[in-house]
């Protein structure tokens, strides 16, 4: 018969708890406000690349570059970009893993990311080939993937679980703030495709260096280089031992993928359906309106949730009122209704930025593989269902069967959350 190794026993219990769970001198020590100022600053820098592509500046390259193809060319770039995410998230999560860096593991990558994506996405206003745009936009999404993994495994690294929701505030929250002033920025101030490009890539450079720079990442343990824990680093977890996990996971891409769906064509949808006379002043507007909206729970969501230790309702009711939201839009495309749909979406986005990092945090499977866990999660969420089903719907159909499959997508996002039986 054979024998049970205790010490094995008890790695593999605490590794199949939540976070949460163990016990309070394996956490890390509480981070500084200062730090978390910082951290979201880094944040702010990353989003700006990452948001305003997506809901504003591949839509008006497109448009100009190939107006008689624009949803098509908009499509592929975005597509483009969550394919290339998803192939090298989990890739970069296992060298950053087990990186040995004088700089540290974590920053290494983040400021090696940033510059691979700002410097690209600088060059790509210049370009009037949609070819050329759409190697630049690889690039890009490359370095994002690298700022993506190492950033987000700072909160598993460096923030103790009580102060997991507002970390993940500190993550969520600059998303709605750099789409706010980014729009303003492209939109008003420097209005010129290329100028655009360019102001945006080198600030959300500039953004990532106070935190880099100031603050110091606590050392960590190098995994050894042989056969047998390099197998260990690239095998996934088990879903049966770790429902949660893949739960959490499920219910992001779903609820990111509506969420998507709904906004990535929005400018079209003000343009084609509504006939609006100036696009770009409108989609503004319904940002601005959004953003409010958002910036209202997204702090207060990751405070609560911390407060309270509870997670899984927040995700659902965020999901439910994203939901509303889509359904308006499909059942009263006007003006009127889209502002007051703004409101609904904003105010789940917010709450869902502010809650589901900490949610994923708390359900991490093993602390050796903190970067490729959650380089999975970030990951899967870049699945390129919302281009795919955009391209399809409106192929076929229009604006309001676009809004009803959205609705649907996210509200299956919140039902979802609450197959997690290990966390609240």
């Amino acid at each position: 018969m054979a024998t049970l190794d205790p010490a094995n026993a008890s790695r593999g219990m605490a590794e199949s708890l939540p976070k949460a769970a163990l016990p309070q001198s394996s956490q890390p020590a509480p981070v500084s406000r200062a730090w978390l100022w910082h951290f979201a600053l880094a944040w702010f820098g990353f989003w700006l690349l990452v948001m305003l592509p997506g809901q504003f500046m591949v839509a008006k390259i497109s448009a100009t570059v190939s107006p008689e193809n624009k949803v098509g060319v908009a499509s592929f770039l975005i597509a483009e970009t969550a394919i290339v995410i998803l192939l090298s998230v989990p890739v970069i999560g296992v060298l950053c893993d087990r990186t040995s860096s004088r700089f540290a593991r974590r920053r290494s990558w983040v400021l090696a990311g940033f510059a691979t994506a700002a410097v690209p996405f600088a060059l790509v206003g210049l370009q009037t080939n949609w070819v050329i745009i759409a190697l630049l936009v690889a690039v890009v999404a490359l370095g994002e993937a690298a700022v993506l993994v190492a950033l987000s495994a700072m909160i598993a690294d460096q923030v103790p679980v009580n102060q997991h929701g507002r970390a993940s505030a500190a993550m969520g929250v600059p998303q709605v703030l750099a789409l706010a002033a980014g729009m303003v920025l492209v939109t008003m101030l420097v209005t010129s495709v290329p100028g655009s490009w360019a102001l945006i890539g080198g600030l959300g450079l500039l953004c990532s260096l106070p935190f880099l720079l100031r603050f110091n990442e606590p050392p960590a343990t190098v995994v050894s280089g042989n056969r047998a824990s390099l197998r260990h680093a690239i095998t996934l977890p088990r879903p049966s031992g770790y429902p949660g996990y893949y739960w959490a996971m499920a219910s992001r891409v779903l609820i990111h993928a509506g969420n998507l769906v709904g906004t990535t064509y929005l400018f079209f949808f003000l343009s084609d359906v509504l006939g609006v006379k100036n696009p770009d002043d409108s989609l503004l507007i319904l940002i601005l309106i959004y953003l409010v909206a958002c910036g209202f729970t997204s702090w207060l969501g990751g405070v609560l949730s911390d407060r309270w230790g509870r997670r899984r309702i927040f995700i659902a009711l965020a999901a439910g009122l994203q939901g509303a939201a889509a359904l308006l839009l499909a059942a009263m495309p006007t003006w009127d209704a889209s502002m007051v749909a703004a409101v609904l979406l904003g105010l789940g986005f917010g709450m869902f930025l502010s809650v589901d990092q900490a949610l994923v945090t708390d359900l991490l499977p093993n602390p050796e593989t903190l970067g490729r866990d959650l380089g999975l999660v970030n990951t899967a969420q870049h699945i390129p269902i919302a281009p795919i089903v955009g391209w399809l719907v409106l192929s076929v159909a229009g604006y309001r069967s676009l809004y009803l499959v959205a609705a649907v997508i996210m509200l299956a996002g919140g039902l979802a959350v609450y197959r997690i039986k290990n966390v609240r």
